[in-house]
């Protein structure tokens, strides 16, 4: 998961390899602001309309002569002063769903920075079968998080119940899926290389 989210990060990753620019993070352009206790993702950069807009919805057509402000290269360079200028208007709104709707109206990328108990009632991920039940060995059943991979259009499931007990499967992985034999396995379970009941 960890390598899809840095494939999916089409400037920092590939600036930082090559010696660029050091972006930061989030990065100039894209900003978290919070609104009424809750939290709002910005985006500001990726399309060349995203400024104009932005400025009519802020009402601030002044800023696009601005040196500080005038061209992208500035924009990143004065980030931080944007960001706080950006963040200054979005006080206006009472809730991030308010602003969304504005925002969203208008075209600029945004989205609410949710909690995990929003995150998993999401009607998207319920739809592709993201929390599967699973039988337990006390509890019956329990909802785990699927393999994010679909394969001929269907989500892949846990094979098993859920796990109870540290180290439950290691002779079955060891000996099943690596072709360990008894004694490997009990010299490495001996060692306190492996654990296993």
């Amino acid at each position: 998961m960890l390598e899809a989210l840095i494939a999916a990060d089409d400037v920092s990753i590939a600036a930082g390899l090559n010696g660029g620019e050091e972006m930061g993070a989030p990065r100039p352009g894209m900003g978290v602001y919070e609104i009424g206790g809750r939290h709002l993702a910005l985006q500001t950069v990726g399309s060349m309309d995203l400024w104009p807009r932005l400025l009519t919805m802020m009402n601030r057509p002044e800023l696009a002569n601005d040196p500080r402000f005038a061209t992208a290269p500035a924009r990143r360079e004065h980030w931080p002063l944007l960001r706080d200028l950006i963040g200054q208007w979005l006080a206006r709104f009472r809730t991030v769903g308010e602003a969304i709707d504005a925002l969203s109206a208008a075209r600029i990328p945004c989205a609410p920075v949710l909690e995990p108990r929003e995150v998993i009632t999401l009607p998207h991920l319920l739809e592709r079968g993201a929390f599967p039940d699973v039988p337990h060995p006390t509890r019956g059943s329990v909802r785990v998080t699927a393999s994010p991979y679909h394969w001929d259009g269907k989500p892949v499931h846990p094979a098993a119940g859920a796990p109870y007990r540290v180290g439950e499967h290691s002779r079955l992985v060891l000996s099943g899926l690596l072709g360990y034999d008894a004694g490997r396995i009990d010299s490495l379970i001996a060692s306190g290389a492996v654990e296993a009941p």
